[in-house]
């Protein structure tokens, strides 16, 4: 392989998170002559960059379908080798990253305190009259129905931790390497940099309605929450949860903002919809926040690898106090989110079975029938029973079959560990992502071997694969006229 070629190579692999960028680099590669130049025109253009890139993914597709059709082979390939008698051993270089997880399934209970405690508040309503409340409430207390009906849902009901917020708010887009060190890679980098680029978006925005905010501050009249909500902090949660909502929306928005206009000499001018003495507890809580998501930042600084660019620049970007209250804030968003969203499950169960009367919870009367068309508390109990069964074969098999092969006590452990299945989930999920991921990175490569030639310091289109790149070329025709037809 030659120099140019390996550069080409490892300048496309380098830049899929920007591929878009990568084809247009491509395209002053290739040939201007007869229909390479015809490609390289079309690839030029962002019509023509879509239609590259979507025949990359039927490209890729061969090799990336073999993880939905089979995830489980797939995961026991990337965690054990095979002996000939078919047993499973962890293999040595996976060793610390089930050691990693080990230490999250040990804290697995706690995430679903939230959900239990959600649980015996419904029970406590169901007022055992009848032989269908009884049943209804033996059931809901069930430990085993509890953990199934959570896995049904473990990504809405699950209480989050300090960790798990981390993780979202952009710690998931480091990848660990050979050497333990963290990167900038994975399914979840363009995550990572998003969070990045839009925490310092409102970093940046918040100076513009600095001014606005100080003088809405101004108006509380007691010194102790106004010493609060002037203070540093109190400026960055209070008006950054402010722009943040406008900039998402909800209804659950603390205020508005109207931008100003200079060449109209207009200042922005900013509103609440409470008085900003009520919104003084929200500094405390982000700041409590913030100091729970240390630890977690604070860990993958010292992990992260030196010397390359994307690592540097998450390592400022960690490095901001600034930043980090605002992830705090965003933080405690999410797990409002995330109690709407159990919230809604919740009350869809009752919805669906139960009929509320003064604070009190009964059967819905005719929701249970059996095979005759009547009423049956057997047919409740059989119903939620499936709750459980589905659980112990859908959802548990494939951790139970590995189990079942595997030699080693630590390893059999985890896999028997039904409460932290959810980790198991999303630990076997997050291994297929990450490989359909490196598969993607080798796109543009592979577009090149199969449809391109390198003549000197050029591509051109390889004379067999002629057919194939008119066909692109159609297809970068048919989404131009897509692009150029006006907005309805």
């Amino acid at each position: 392989m030659t120099a140019f070629t390996l550069a080409l190579i490892v300048s496309a692999a380098a830049a899929q998170d920007d591929l878009d960028g990568a084809i247009k680099d491509l395209a002053l590669k290739i040939s201007k002559e007869g229909i390479s130049g015809r490609l390289a025109a079309e690839a030029a253009q962002n019509w023509g960059v879509q239609a590259v890139k979507e025949k990359i993914d039927f490209l890729l597709g061969a090799k990336t379908s073999r993880y939905e059709r089979d995830p489980l082979g797939y995961y026991e390939d990337h965690l054990f080798s095979t002996n000939p008698s078919g047993d499973l051993h962890l293999r040595p270089e996976r060793k610390p990253e089930m050691e990693r997880l080990a230490l999250r399934m040990a804290r697995a209970g706690d995430s679903m305190k939230d959900f239990n405690r959600r649980a015996d508040e419904m029970v406590a309503r169901l007022d055992p009259a009848t032989d269908f409340e009884k049943r209804a409430k033996e059931s809901w207390s069930d430990p085993a129905f509890r953990l199934a009906f959570f896995h049904r849902h473990p990504a809405e009901l699950r209480e989050l931790s300090p960790g798990d917020l981390a993780d979202i708010l952009g710690l998931r887009g480091l990848e660990r390497g050979t050497d333990g060190k963290l990167r900038v890679g994975g399914p979840y980098a363009d995550e990572l940099r998003q969070r990045m680029d839009a925490t310092r978006g409102a970093l940046d925005m918040l100076k513009a309605y600095e001014k606005a905010y100080l003088q809405e501050a101004a108006k509380v009249k007691e010194a102790g929450p106004r010493a609060v909500v002037t203070s540093d902090p109190g400026i960055l949660v209070i008006l950054g949860r402010l722009l943040r909502q406008a900039s998402e929306g909800g209804p659950e928005s603390i205020g508005g903002i109207t931008e100003g206009d200079e060449d109209k000499n207009k200042p922005p001018v900013i509103s609440f919809n409470l008085g900003l003495e009520e919104l003084a507890p929200l500094v405390k809580e982000a700041e409590a926040a913030a100091s729970g998501l240390q630890p977690f930042f604070e860990k993958a600084l010292s992990e992260l690898a030196a010397g390359g660019e994307p690592e540097e620049n998450v390592l400022q970007f960690l490095k901001d106090g600034r930043a980090r209250l605002l992830l705090a804030e965003r933080s405690l968003g999410m797990r409002k989110e995330q109690e709407g969203k159990a919230d809604e499950i919740m009350n869809a169960v009752i919805a669906d079975g139960f009929e509320e009367k003064d604070g009190r919870l009964r059967v819905k009367r005719g929701r249970y029938l059996n095979d005759q068309k009547q009423e049956s508390a057997d047919a409740l109990v059989d119903e939620l029973r499936g709750v459980i069964e589905e659980f112990n074969g859908t959802i548990r098999q494939d951790f139970d079959r590995i189990a079942e092969r595997c030699l080693d006590g630590a390893v059999i452990a985890m896999f028997e560990d039904r409460a932290a299945t959810f980790l198991l989930m999303d630990h076997r999920d997050l291994a297929i992502a990450s490989a359909v991921d490196a598969v993607k990175k080798q796109g543009l490569e592979v577009f090149i071997k199969t449809y391109l030639v390198r003549q000197g310091d050029t591509y051109v289109v390889r004379p067999e694969r002629a057919r194939r790149i008119e066909a692109i070329l159609e297809r970068a025709r048919e989404i131009k006229k897509e692009m150029d037809k006006p907005e309805k």
